[in-house]
């Protein structure tokens, strides 16, 4: 997944991207470990490709986090990396 740096304003607040992947499974697993730790986690989807790209896939998926809550989600996204490298 690839990490970058991009807020935006809420009613709710301010949120800071956590991650973005082509990926729609991981980012929403990601949501979930997030959530059951307590952390706020927002998903958007946006085309990123007009046709698919080489990989086959067409969205980029985004999970932004609240920006107080973002050092606590990087460590359940590291954590969860590290487990997924565990993995035989």
């Amino acid at each position: 997944m690839a990490v970058r740096e991009e807020d935006f304003m809420t009613e709710a607040g301010k949120w800071k991207l956590l991650v973005a992947t082509p990926d729609e499974a991981e980012v929403y697993l990601l949501k979930s470990r997030l959530e059951s730790e307590g952390i706020n986690c927002r998903v958007e989807a946006q085309t990123k490709y007009p046709e698919k790209s080489p990989s086959g896939k067409s969205r980029e998926y985004r999970a932004y986090v609240p920006v107080a809550e973002f050092e606590a989600s990087q460590q359940v996204l590291e954590e969860q990396e590290l487990a997924e490298e565990d993995r035989p």
